[in-house]
């Protein structure tokens, strides 16, 4: 493991995303990925308060869908679920633009739920 940045393997080959981790200071870590669509990627990232090796130890490669799709052929959206850690969890909320010009945007965010775990289509308080 390197001790400032390492990348997470992203397991779903349909989706070319690239997801790493870098270290804030002892304690804290830096989750980032980057979305990647028809327009400039975009790169996303988080404030975790867990070390490098507990994000690692913690990581599956895929996300879960916590919520159903909705797709209307312009927009697209999901809530998912990438990491389970510790008390909390860290969920992606994806949403992709279908522009004029036939182009996808991307306009995504992720977030930590401290106290709430994720399964298949749930979020679970603790």
């Amino acid at each position: 493991m390197n001790t400032q940045m390492n990348k997470l393997e992203w397991r779903d080959r349909t989706i070319p995303h690239r997801v790493w981790i870098e270290k804030n200071d002892r304690l804290t870590t830096r989750l980032y990925m980057e979305i990647i669509k028809d327009v400039e990627p975009e790169i996303i990232h988080i404030n975790l308060n867990y070390n490098q090796e507990q994000i690692i130890e913690a990581w599956k490669g895929k996300y879960i869908p916590i919520s159903d799709e909705y797709n209307d052929g312009i927009l697209y959206s999901q809530v998912r679920g990438l990491i389970n850690i510790g008390t909390g969890c860290v969920i992606w909320m994806v949403n992709h633009i279908q522009l004029s010009n036939r182009c996808t945007i991307s306009v995504d965010r992720l977030a930590y739920l401290p106290k709430m775990k994720y399964t298949d289509k749930k979020l679970i308080g603790l």
